[in-house]
């Protein structure tokens, strides 16, 4: 029943947050396994390629090393620890749920579909696994979309409501810079990883349990 009534009451969040974002993966990843992508993967990699210059070439590299999985792992173990030192299992184990999920997800996803790096030039920071969906993209939007749950309702939401974002966005544009992945890869491993996080965190939010009223008892009249 409680689960029925959030959807109902919150139709809206749910269709935006999770049933879209699947709805956006699944159909790039029919275009991706039938008909090998998007038409305008290649031209967009070739457009950033024509525009680059040595000060992005760092900006790219530094920004594919700050979101690889190495560091993202240790961002969630760093906020996992904090949450257990304050006794916040409950969100901490939908954290873990939430993070390790999506780059558990990342790697199996990845072997499914097995696609290709792209080979439009040679990379300054070539990469040998498979492509679909861009690891970096997913972590870094599973991590944001994380933190933001844990940051709603505190005064400093509206940073990392901003930050997250940006830094996902930014880390997605240096994998296209550098050419190691498409504009679909970047955008599944996007609308995976928010999709996966907002549903891990809803199942969270309804599997902890309300404590019950407490009866209200009626102050006895003093004895005669």
């Amino acid at each position: 029943m409680r689960l029925r009534h959030f959807l109902r009451v919150h139709k809206a969040l749910f269709f935006l947050g999770f049933v879209l974002p699947w709805v956006v993966f699944g159909s790039i990843s029919w275009s991706v396994v039938v008909f090998g992508g998007f038409s305008c993967d290649q031209p967009i990699l070739l457009f950033l390629h024509q525009h680059a210059t040595p000060w992005l070439d760092k900006l790219a590299v530094g920004l594919t090393v700050i979101g690889n999985t190495g560091p993202m792992v240790a961002t969630t173990l760093l906020i996992i620890g904090g949450l257990l030192l304050r006794g916040r299992r409950s969100q901490a184990l939908a954290f873990v749920l939430s993070v390790g999920g999506s780059m558990l997800l990342t790697q199996v996803i990845k072997f499914l579909v097995a696609r290709p790096r792209p080979e439009l030039w040679a990379s300054i920071h070539p990469e040998t696994t498979y492509s679909f969906p861009s690891g970096h993209a997913m972590d870094t939007a599973a991590v944001a979309t994380a933190v933001g749950f844990l940051l709603w309702q505190h005064r400093a939401y509206w940073l990392t409501r901003t930050l997250g974002p940006v830094f996902a966005l930014s880390v997605g544009w240096a994998r296209l810079y550098l050419g190691v992945h498409y504009p679909s890869d970047v955008l599944a491993g996007w609308a995976s990883a928010v999709g996966w996080v907002i549903g891990v965190q809803v199942l969270a939010a309804l599997a902890v349990r309300q404590p019950p009223p407490k009866a209200s008892v009626k102050a006895k009249a003093p004895p005669q």
